[in-house]
């Protein structure tokens, strides 16, 4: 689904975009959440500089910065720029992964300041619970593997219109080869990447700055809105948590995926508005402490309305239910991430673990649920949850496992 505004009105749009009932953000702080929650591994480097400068000054990983800047900068300066060629040009070939996460390996070996730095990223309870089992080296080699070729989809799909896993709902927002939006990115990357001919850059910088620029302008901010998700319409069930008798409940909480309309302006679908009916009736039966609802910005394209905000307001405003029990998971864009997200809070939050959660929604999207492990493995590389068992038409019952938390790159708009 492509937006219909001239490209000039749609960028001044996109700049100052921003989620239906937020306040902006500064660039600075929504490109800081994404490569935090997207790319753990560079997030660490970013934001310790005695690693930053370790990297700057290897030799290996300096010559292959430069010979990327040297290939890309010509392209992007071009007039016009031919968006294809630039980011054919930017992205990480596979014998460059292969050469960069070996680099790292050794530097992990060979340094312990660097070892010591990035070894709680890699073990149990760090970001890569996926990993945890390999080798440190293996671990590492697998997330700058992971990183890498998240830079390269968000390359390809926001810079040069590859179709996306679901494109009614993630696709770029300008046509191919826009000449405003190809001059609107050079503004934003030339000055870096002049820099990084003259002196060396940290070797992933410019594509990392490209593929947020890219974001930016697209105004694909979904997966920082909301954030820390402790804070906000969470601020009051999450301290809650902590004064919870779990023994009086067989479940810990009562999981809400939302639908989007269709239709552009309507806040609440129908059918979210039902499901929400349906968990409040189980809340109020005692099968768990808390409701969560789940779902994002997700239909129509772009819509300023989140699933989740909206029936927190339906369930609180409108069915009574007190604003300390319902959470909101606000970045899902299928069900599949309803329920992986759903996880990282119960983790993230203190929640036990060992319990199960009941689901509760429409018959057909409960039924779905039974069946949808193979579509989690092919989208996720994993199913994050285990033990899914189908209660009734309408409800289910599932166990988290950690491996919900392992970040997926592959999707910027909820990684």
């Amino acid at each position: 689904m492509m937006w219909r505004l001239p490209t000039a009105l749609l960028l001044l749009v996109l700049l100052g975009h921003f989620g239906h009932g937020q306040t902006p953000q500064p660039a600075q702080r929504t490109d800081s959440v994404l490569v935090a929650k997207t790319y753990p591994l560079l997030a660490l480097l970013e934001a310790q500089p005695a690693l930053r400068k370790l990297v700057q000054a290897d030799k290996v990983l300096q010559r292959t910065a430069q010979r990327q800047a040297q290939r890309s900068y010509p392209l992007l300066a071009a007039r016009p720029a031919n968006l294809q060629r630039y980011v054919d040009s930017l992205v990480w070939q596979p014998r460059e992964i292969r050469a960069i996460g070996q680099e790292l390996a050794r530097l992990y070996m060979a340094n312990k300041a660097f070892e010591t730095a990035v070894q709680p990223l890699l073990g149990p309870g760090g970001r890569y619970p996926l990993y945890a089992a390999q080798p440190d080296t293996a671990a590492l080699r697998l997330a700058w593997q992971d990183a890498a070729q998240g830079l390269n989809r968000t390359l390809r799909v926001y810079v040069a219109s590859m179709r996306p896993r679901y494109p009614v709902i993630d696709s770029i927002s300008f046509p191919r080869q826009d000449a405003a939006f190809a001059q609107a990115l050079q503004q934003q990357v030339q000055p870096l990447q002049k820099r990084s001919q003259r002196r060396p850059a940290t070797f992933y910088e410019l594509p990392l700055r490209a593929a947020l620029a890219a974001l930016r302008l697209n105004g694909r901010d979904e997966a920082a809105r909301y954030e820390p998700l402790g804070a906000g319409l969470n601020a009051a069930p999450r301290a809650a948590v902590a004064g919870t008798e779990w023994s009086r409940f067989p479940y810990t909480m009562i999981l809400v995926p939302g639908m989007g309309p269709e239709q552009p302006g309507v806040a609440l679908d129908s059918m979210s508005a039902y499901r929400c009916r349906l968990a409040a009736a189980r809340y109020r039966a005692g099968q768990a402490p808390f409701v969560v609802v789940s779902g994002g910005h997700v239909h129509p394209n772009k819509t300023p309305y989140n699933e989740a905000v909206e029936m927190k307001k339906y369930l609180v405003e409108t069915l009574g239910l007190p604003d300390a029990a319902v959470f909101i998971e606000p970045h899902a864009r299928h069900t599949t991430t309803n329920l992986r997200n759903v996880n990282r809070i119960l983790y993230a939050f203190g929640f036990p673990t060992e319990k199960p959660v009941l689901t509760v929604t429409d018959a057909s999207q409960s039924g779905y649920m039974v069946t949808m492990a193979e579509r989690c493995r092919r989208e996720l590389g994993y199913v994050p949850y285990r033990d899914l068992q189908r209660l009734s038409d309408t409800e289910n019952s599932y166990f988290p496992v950690p491996e919900a938390r392992q970040p997926d790159p592959l999707d910027p708009l909820d990684p």
